[in-house]
């Protein structure tokens, strides 16, 4: 029985995505070799990545702040994209990356908005806690809460799909496996975009040799996400989640850029989940960076992988059948 495949569904990079390379070689990827693992590192961190929305346009989008103070149970912030839905409506829940120190849902609001449009449904972005202030388990903690509260508000899990881009990605892998563990009902399914699979940075680091990711090293990124890992315990099922694929986890599809040294979490991840019978579509995207489908409006594979992500997310609709419908 087929649980997913892998693909490659450009056999060239398009010239816009060969300058985005050329840009982030030059630019972000000597940024974090020169970022301290500090706070004031963090810090200059988060402007950076602040700075980064000029190139990511998120003025046009809609967004409806959300705090739900910690008496009502939940301590929940963050944003829904676009629209407010009603309670039982299909979401997508999404989770940001950066490596669990910076960024937030305002940095990935376009890409966020770009997400649920070809999903066809509202967002809601929690704004979970960064490290080195709140380090693990903040993030993870903030995360479930997120998700519980999509279900208190009447979102059934068979109408939520959670999706997150890079260490964004690892929490909806995390959530999902600690969902698992509770016993509570699991969403409809995952998509990750460049997701990271191992803290160590030890699956990156073998593919190093043969890319050169214009985006971190494995280095970096191991000294970076640190800062959110300091004297935690790498087997906590919660951070070691390739562990937590277990039989019955939601199908995933996960898209990784050609130049990423994250192809080895991609690839290990997805050899996890078939090797216990669950669905995942892993796609390699020749030639391209670290959550290349940020490039909405200068790359055309953005696009294409957008579309991708529309396809996959109508295949769980027809499977889960119409939402609930509250009576009138």
């Amino acid at each position: 029985m087929m649980h997913g495949m892998d693909r490659t569904p450009d056999a060239t990079a398009s010239r816009a995505s060969k300058i985005v390379a050329a840009v982030m070689l030059l630019t972000v990827r000597r940024l974090g070799t020169l970022l301290p693992a500090t706070p004031t590192g963090a810090r200059i961190g988060r402007g950076a990545m602040h700075g980064l929305r000029l190139v990511m346009p998120s003025w046009t989008v809609a967004r409806f702040p959300v705090h739900e103070p910690a008496h009502t149970g939940f301590a929940v912030r963050g944003e829904w994209v676009d629209a407010v839905p009603e309670p039982g409506e299909p979401v997508v829940y999404y989770l940001h990356g950066s490596a669990y120190f910076s960024c937030s849902p305002g940095t990935h609001r376009g890409l966020i908005a770009r997400v649920g449009r070809a999903c066809g449904r509202p967002v809601f972005a929690v704004r979970y806690r960064l490290a080195p202030e709140d380090p693990f388990p903040a993030a993870h903690e903030d995360a479930l809460r997120g998700y519980l509260w999509l279900l208190a508000r009447g979102h059934r899990p068979a109408d939520i799909v959670v999706a997150g881009d890079s260490a964004g990605g690892h929490l909806a892998l995390a959530l999902a496996g600690e969902l698992t563990r509770r016993g509570l009902p699991r969403p409809a399914g995952l998509v990750l975009f460049s997701p990271l699979a191992d803290l160590t940075l030890g699956l990156a680091a073998t593919t190093e040799p043969a890319v050169r990711d214009p985006y971190a090293s494995a280095t970096t990124a191991r000294r970076l996400i640190g800062m959110y890992t300091a004297g935690a315990d790498l087997t906590d099922p919660r951070l070691d989640v390739a562990a937590g694929i277990v039989p019955g986890f939601p199908p995933m599809l996960i898209q990784v850029g050609g130049l990423e040294v994250l192809q080895a979490d991609a690839q290990h991840l997805a050899a996890t989940a078939r090797g216990v019978g669950v669905r995942c579509e892993l796609q390699v995207w020749t030639g391209q960076v670290h959550v290349f489908q940020a490039g909405y409006l200068a790359v055309p594979e953005a696009v294409a992988a957008l579309a991708e992500v529309s396809a996959f997310v109508g295949e769980l609709d027809r499977a889960s059948g119409p939402p609930d419908r509250l009576p009138a």
